[in-house]
């Protein structure tokens, strides 16, 4: 990945370089500050999801901070809204200390730092790493550079696609059964006739 994905946690503005010229030739002056002023609340906001987990921080400090949170979001959404670069940097000044409190505060309850469990498999050559929850993708990438990682829920995903009646009542009836490879099922020549 060359490039972090960024938090959503309540639909927080990234930065979308509108200073550039190709990529925005439209953008006016006044939206050029507003997301030049993003630069320092974007990086924060991702080394928080480092720290604690993609958006999870809101979720382990008091409802009073994460109230003030939601309150500050709301003014920095609205700033950029508006086309206000002025207020926009009030309000990322503002995020930027609400960030730093409910870090103290997550610190403070000793709330754990986002430190998932890697499993690993090797098949067939690949190694793949897996995570129970999605939200901790930045710590597993900075403990294991370089490794595709996937959470329970994408390999809930991948196992809904391949599943098979079949499959499912030989692992009922055989406990311990295990899928050991997967094959594509000649299609019968008559369903093929019935579909022309």
């Amino acid at each position: 990945m060359t490039r972090e994905r960024t938090s959503t946690m309540a639909q927080k503005p990234t930065r979308q370089r509108k200073d550039d010229r190709l990529l925005h030739p439209a953008a006016t002056a006044e939206q050029i500050r507003c997301d030049a002023a993003l630069g320092p609340f974007d990086t924060a906001v991702r080394a928080m999801d480092r720290k604690w987990g993609v958006d999870r921080l809101m979720e382990i400090v008091s409802p009073e901070s994460a109230d003030k949170w939601a309150r500050a979001m709301a003014g920095l959404n609205e700033s950029i809204q508006n086309d206000d670069p002025d207020k926009t940097k009030a309000w990322v000044d503002v995020c930027l200390r609400g960030l730093k409190a409910m870090d103290d505060e997550a610190v403070k309850s000793g709330q754990p730092i986002s430190d998932p469990m890697i499993w690993e498999y090797q098949y067939e050559g690949a190694t793949y790493g897996i995570i129970e929850d999605g939200r901790h993708w930045p710590a597993a990438y900075d403990k294991r550079p370089g490794l595709v990682i996937f959470n329970m829920r994408e390999v809930a995903v991948a196992l809904h696609e391949r599943r098979n009646g079949l499959v499912d009542a030989v692992k009922l009836a055989f406990p311990g059964a295990e899928v050991t490879a997967v094959r594509k099922v000649k299609q019968d020549m008559d369903d093929v006739i019935d579909f022309l």
